[in-house]
């Protein structure tokens, strides 16, 4: 059965042809033609960025002051704590242009918060990627339920329900699932098509639900094997895998038909892989990923260090694009027992491999070397808590997991308030 073509492709076809003088007037390619094409509109984005971002962002005037002419893979990386320390400074524009700021933490509950801006120009940019990436699995007239945050104009649930408009379709928008019981009810009562959320918190409902959705899209959280296994079996669904950061204005790439590898809106975010010391790896290698944002002339970042674990797929899609995918692994991993790298996807993957396993919370407490102490709160289904050792001891298994684990179990009820999980609890 031949792969189609990810809509990202003739999406990025169309503005190239608009947007860039070097191809045939008048010339209206359906696709992509190659690599280099990307590439050589990438080489004019960045130094477009760069050249905007040193003249009109006091935050990256200071910081590229110095090193004026230096290739861009040796450039200054950004920070986290850039964002939370001085994030008007990156502004370009005056704050009345500014139509939505979003607060969010770093990695910890103790460090300081982000605060990222978006002007009106920033969010369509988004809508139209929602839009065609959207499109890979959701014919116009699909219902649709979106269980992320929708309670602003410009929330992203908002942003989405616009772009689905353009599609032709019926859009709820949920909200976060803080209670599983009426995102049910909502689900057998507005019969959806296509589903919208976090993993772990649509695999509290998957196969709960009297009304089974044909496609599922995971975004805002890791997806390992085991729980996109979970939710297609219990549901007789396909899931597809999106990767989006609140700093690339929540899209960045995301899965076509094949389901192996996120395709990169390579025109919006420039996407780089660099290890523990800052050099970028070649494709297929994994380490930290870092990006770009080529088309945020209001907010640019440049040489952003996400804190998240990837690689750059070598070989080109079975759908035939040429734009680059990314595989996606979470937070980067912290060492663990015997110095081995610990993972939090390793942990999730095996903790959603047990069919009793309704939902966890990880605690990890540093302890000045290595060694870490780790904490888990499991939530199981009823009936089934004498199997909470069997959890502890599966655990023990997940390389870097230290033997003196903490295990707690907990009702489902407990759960039911808890902010969704996104990175290790420290």
């Amino acid at each position: 059965m031949k792969i189609p073509l990810t809509p990202l492709d003739p999406w990025i076809a169309s503005r190239l042809a608009k947007e860039f003088p070097w191809r045939e007037a008048g010339e209206k390619s359906i696709r992509i033609k190659d690599r280099s094409e990307i590439e050589r509109a990438q080489e004019h984005l960045l130094s477009r960025t760069v050249e905007h971002a040193f003249l009109h962002s006091p935050f990256y005037r200071d910081r590229l002051g110095f090193v004026k002419g230096v290739p861009f893979n040796q450039l200054p990386f950004t920070f986290p704590q850039d964002l939370a320390e001085s994030a008007l400074r990156f502004l370009t524009v005056s704050q009345s242009k500014v139509r939505r700021i979003v607060t969010l933490n770093t990695s910890g509950t103790s460090a300081p918060s982000k605060r990222i801006f978006f002007t009106e120009e920033d969010l369509k940019a988004t809508e139209d990627f929602f839009m065609y990436g959207m499109s890979t699995f959701t014919p116009s007239g699909s219902k649709v339920i979106v269980f992320m945050e929708g309670s602003f104009p410009d929330s992203i649930g908002q942003i989405l329900k616009r772009a689905l408009k353009r599609l032709g379709c019926e859009t709820l928008v949920f909200g976060l699932i803080r209670n599983p019981t009426e995102a049910i009810w909502a689900i057998n009562d507005h019969h959806p098509n296509i589903v919208v959320g976090l993993s772990a918190q649509i695999a509290r409902i998957a196969g709960k639900t009297t009304h089974k959705p044909d496609f599922v899209l995971l975004s805002a959280d890791m997806a390992p094997f085991s729980i996109r296994h979970r939710i297609e079996k219990l549901w007789e669904c396909t899931t597809f895998n999106h990767y989006g950061l609140t700093e690339t204005g929540w899209g960045c790439a995301v899965e076509c038909r094949a389901r192996q590898g996120c395709h990169v809106r390579e025109l919006d975010v420039y996407v780089e892989i660099v290890d523990e010391n800052g050099q970028v790896l070649p494709d297929g290698k994994w380490g930290e990923i870092v990006v770009t944002t080529l088309g945020r002339m209001s907010f640019p970042l440049i040489r952003y260090r996400t804190g998240d674990e990837g690689r750059i797929l070598q070989d080109v899609c079975p759908c035939g694009s040429p734009l680059k995918r990314i595989e996606i692994l979470g937070r980067l991993p912290r060492k663990g027992a015997g110095g081995v790298p610990l993972r939090l996807y390793d942990v999730e993957d095996a903790l959603w491999r047990l069919p009793w396993i309704e939902d966890f919370k990880v605690s990890l407490q540093n302890t000045g070397d290595i060694t870490e102490k780790l904490s888990f709160t499991i939530a199981v289904a009823e009936g089934k808590q004498e199997y909470v050792d069997k959890a502890a001891e599966v655990l023990r298994q997940v390389p870097g997991v230290p033997r003196n684990i903490i295990v707690k179990k907990v009702s489902l009820s407990s759960f039911r308030h808890q902010s969704p999980k996104m990175d290790w609890e420290d």
